[in-house]
Formats: C-alpha cells, structure tokens, sequence
C-alpha cells in the first residue's frame, strides 16, 4: 500500500480507518512527513485543526511528522514511530504510548493529560512548558529530554532512564516517583526517587568541585549496597520500599555491572552524603575492597552490615568492625529483612537522642 493510500483511508474517518486496521493486523501504515493540519483539517472545527477520537495508530510510521495543533482524544500510539516530529501545541488525552518511539521530537507547549507512556523512549525530546497531569511514565527512556516549566502533577514515574535530563521549574505534586535509574547503560545502575533529586546527586558524583557542599547538607539519603541478581535484588528492593516509609530516600549502587569509572569514588561520594550505609554481604564479590577504602574515611556514617543466615561474610570483614560506626552483622531470614530493618531504624533514632543529649 502506498502512503497516498493510508493518507486517503485516514480522511475517510475513524470508523473505515480503524475497521481496515482490524482486518490487515500485520501492515503497518505509513504516514511519514506529513503536514495533518494541512492534510487533515476538520471542517467542523472553528480553526479547521485536526480532531481524532479513538484512532488506532498503533505501529503507524510517523516519522518528520507534523502533529501539532491537533486534538486526539483515546487514541492509540502503540508501538508507532514519531521520531523527529512536531507535537507542539498539540492535545492529548487518554491516549496510549506504549512502546513508542518519540526520540527526538519536540513537544513544547503540548499537552499529555491521562496519558500511558509505557517502555516509551523520549530520549533527546524537548518539552518546555508541556503538561503531563495524570500520565503514566513506566520503563520510560528519558534520557537528554529538556522538561522546563512542566505539568507533572498526579503523575506516575518509575523505572524511567533520566540520564543527561534537564528538569527546571516542575510541577510534581502529588506525583508518584521511584526507581528512577541516573547512569548510562554502561555505568553501574544508581536510583533515585525524584526526577529533580536525579540531576542533582548526578552532578554530585562527576563534579568534584561540588561535593564539599555535602557536608552542610542535612541528607535523608540512604546508600544500599549489593549485589544485584535476580534473587537477591529483590531484598535490595524489600529495603527500598520499606525506607520509605521512613521517609528516607533510598540511593541503590549495583556492583554486578562493570563500571565506567572508579567504583571506590562513586561509592565514597554517595556515602559521603547519606546519613547511613546499608551493605548486604549475601553473595557479594566486590563490595569488600570498596569498604575497606571508604569505612576509614567516614566517621559520621554509620554502616550496617547484613547477611543472609547461613551465609558467610567474606574475608578480612572483621577487621573493619575496629571502626565504632560500623555495626556488628546482622542474619536475616529469606523472609525476615523487615525485622533487621526496624532494628537499624531503632538505633538511628537512639543515635538522634544522644545528639539531642
């Protein structure tokens, strides 16, 4: 099918544009440099601007793309291609991106409401003063997006990528944000819980120059070191999500990944800033030379190791027990990290009283 045919099927309405998806599944149109104002005007409209209600584009080659000033409303985006196009001033609502490709597109002044950005990648998009209230962002590339001045109020961000983003003047009320990963694919994964904190403890860890400020910052952060397989992230994440509820904020440093710069500096700078360390020995190969280096150098932090029951630390761990910041192991059940963790809590909070004292 040429393009010329799937621009005349689009004009012809949704119903005959979305019955003609339903019977050819496995062809995907192609809409690519299109103009929709000038190639879709509704006639009906004050302005003559595009207006879509529940189209299917899913899959849809809209690659160069000129959508803006449109109106879409339950639409489908599925899977489609809208890299390097123009979304600006356009309206969405209830609309789904799931698998979508945008990188590089331009979303100023556009409007996201309800909307579902699913394993999405936006990476390099720019979106100044752009609203996003009620969408979803799940598994989402974010990386090198400018947002400024933005709408992101009663939103869900989590396990988004935000490397390299640029994030000024938000609105996040009421949002709800975790697991958001700060380092490049190469690097060893760090997360953080808010998009703002993201950009911040980043440009903490690649500038020296700023991590003297550090210690007259007052931190809630609270480093987590591991290792990161399948078995035993899953306690690493048992810790996060319980440390919120402390109203902590949880920075996870993964050891698995091999690392594009010196570990021991990233790890000493992260913990430099937390008010405590909690280090899981369970199965790990690679945290002992990084807390040998570090334990000495941090009297103000207090480390809490814990381990597995049945498991056995790895060598030389005793000798950093002569440091009194660092804390005798703690065993925990498969099953019993809560207990160790409300023991830990516990004694920070007896740490607060001898201060007050």
């Amino acid at each position: 099918m040429t393009q010329d045919f799937f621009v005349e099927l689009l004009k012809s309405g949704a119903k005959q544009w979305n019955e003609w998806r339903k019977n050819h599944p496995h062809q995907s149109p192609v809409l690519r440099n299109i103009d929709f104002t000038s190639e879709f005007p509704d006639e009906t409209e004050l302005y003559h601007l595009p207006h879509f209600d529940d189209v299917d584009f899913s899959h849809v080659d809209l690659h160069m793309s000129s959508l803006r000033n449109g109106y879409y409303y339950g639409c489908c985006f599925d899977g489609a291609k809208i890299s390097f196009a123009d979304l600006v001033d356009a309206y969405f609502s209830n609309c789904t991106f799931r698998n979508v490709n945008m990188r590089v597109s331009k979303v100023g002044s556009a409007t996201f409401n309800n909307c579902t950005f699913e394993n999405a990648d936006l990476s390099y998009c720019s979106a100044e003063d752009t609203s996003f209230k009620g969408s979803q962002f799940i598994n989402a590339k974010l990386e090198h997006v400018s947002f400024i001045a933005n709408d992101f109020s009663n939103t869900k961000l989590t396990g988004c990528f935000v490397y390299g983003i640029s994030s000024w003047d938000l609105n996040l009320e009421n949002s709800n944000q975790e697991d958001l990963i700060i380092t490049k694919e190469d690097q060893p994964i760090i997360t953080v819980d808010n998009i703002e904190l993201a950009q911040f403890i980043y440009l903490m860890i690649n500038n020296a120059n700023l991590r003297n400020i550090i210690d007259t910052i007052t931190s809630k952060v609270v480093l987590i070191l591991g290792n990161f397989s399948e078995v035993r992230k899953a306690v690493l994440d048992e810790i996060r999500s319980k440390l919120r509820h402390y109203n902590y904020i949880p920075v996870m440093f993964d050891f698995e990944k091999p690392a594009s710069r010196n570990f021991t500096e990233t790890v000493y700078t992260l913990a430099h800033m937390s008010r405590f360390v909690i280090a899981d020995l369970s199965s790990v190969r690679s945290i002992g030379h990084e807390l040998a280096i570090i334990v000495p150098k941090l009297p103000s932090v207090t480390f809490y190791p814990i381990i597995l029951k049945g498991e056995k630390e790895y060598g030389m761990f005793n000798d950093l027990l002569i440091y009194h910041w660092v804390r005798p192991i703690k065993e925990y059940l498969p099953n019993g990290i809560k207990e160790v963790l409300e023991a830990i809590i516990d004694d920070q909070a007896k740490q607060k009283e001898e201060l007050l004292d």
